[in-house]
């Protein structure tokens, strides 16, 4: 018994002397303190932080401040969404009731005159980015020379239905210039600031080749291009014509004259698609606030017309290359007004300034 009680006692000691291999309870260290205030200035006038904090705070000021002058120093606000009728025959000029010198909102149609700063020396206008659908075409491609001219950058969409890579080909080396093949009756996306829209074809002999298409060009691709200008705030100009007044009756036609039309003729394809292109532009700046213009545009000639279009120039130059006798059609007492393709460009209403 003795010896048990003394083995015992032993292992007992033992346990006492072998250090436990348990893992201490896990204490969470203390919470360093927050630099005290004193610590934290020195920290800020030590090595000048302090001068650079305060330099970067005023270059930030300055820009912020100089940024919304310098963004209005682009083109005036010259506005407006009226149909404008362009003819250059003095008995053919089309009567303005409205004066166009002023914006218009899309709420009213009081014109808004805003003041213009002055451009300080070395900063010109701002280069604008500008889409033309049908830019390959007849005016269309003089319409990209113009734009082209005065600094702009251009995207020309087109179908190449009546318009023709040779009418831009000597713009295909300019940085500025982009050509598109696409249809605008099926939608595109682009980030510009103003859209010109001249997709169509213009003459009888191609509007009549396919009428369906003719105004489905009219209708759904002015839908779309006026959906475009909605979603990203371009404005928009539509190139409309003087057949919408149909067969009139009143001579010159003032834009408040409505017209003689037919809406179930061999023409009405075209006649009756661009006054369904102005309603729908019209509707788009009523209801959305869409800044809109409307050229009614009137015979034109000039260089890259088609020869064989149809119309009374193009027939007359046609038949005197080929040595033909030039046809008058009726008694040849008919008046028509007529317009070279530069008197058209050069209308101040082009210019969006």
């Amino acid at each position: 018994m003795k010896q048990l009680h003394k083995q015992s006692s032993v292992n007992h000691r033992r346990d006492e002397e072998i250090p436990s291999t348990q893992t201490p309870p896990y204490s969470p260290k203390s919470l360093k303190h927050p630099r005290s205030l004193p610590r934290s200035i020195k920290y800020l006038f030590k090595e000048q932080r302090l001068l650079f904090i305060l330099v970067g705070i005023l270059i930030g000021s300055t820009f912020f401040i100089l940024q919304p002058n310098l963004s209005r120093l682009g083109p005036t606000d010259a506005r407006s969404s009226i149909p404008i009728s362009f003819s250059t025959d003095a008995a053919a000029v089309v009567s303005h009731t409205q004066d166009f010198s002023g914006s218009y909102s899309s709420h009213s149609n009081r014109p808004i005159h805003s003041k213009v700063g002055r451009v300080p020396v070395g900063i010109g206008r701002r280069r604008m980015r500008i889409v033309v659908t049908g830019g390959a075409g007849f005016v269309g491609s003089h319409l990209v020379d113009k734009l082209i001219g005065r600094g702009d950058e251009v995207i020309v969409i087109d179908n190449f239905f009546t318009g023709r890579k040779e009418n831009v080909a000597h713009l295909f080396g300019n940085p500025r210039f982009e050509l598109i093949r696409h249809d605008v009756v099926e939608p595109i996306l682009l980030e510009v600031d103003q859209i010109y829209h001249l997709a169509c074809p213009a003459s009888p002999v191609h509007y009549k080749y396919n009428p369906v298409k003719t105004i489905k060009t009219n209708v759904m691709g002015t839908l779309n291009m006026l959906g475009l200008a909605k979603r990203i705030g371009a404005r928009f100009l539509l190139t409309s014509t003087s057949e919408v007044y149909g067969d009139p009756l009143q001579h010159p036609q003032k834009e408040t004259y409505w017209g003689n039309v037919n809406p179930i003729g061999e023409r009405s394809c075209y006649d009756e698609g661009k006054r369904t292109a102005e309603t729908l532009t019209m509707d788009y700046h009523r209801g959305a606030g869409v800044e809109v213009r409307i050229a009614r545009i009137f015979n034109t000639y000039g260089p890259r017309m088609c020869l064989d279009d149809g119309r009374v120039v193009s027939n007359f130059v046609a038949q005197a290359i080929r040595q033909q006798p030039m046809t008058v059609y009726g008694d040849g007492k008919q008046t028509r007004s007529f317009q070279y393709v530069s008197d058209l460009l050069n209308c101040k209403y082009w210019r969006y300034e």
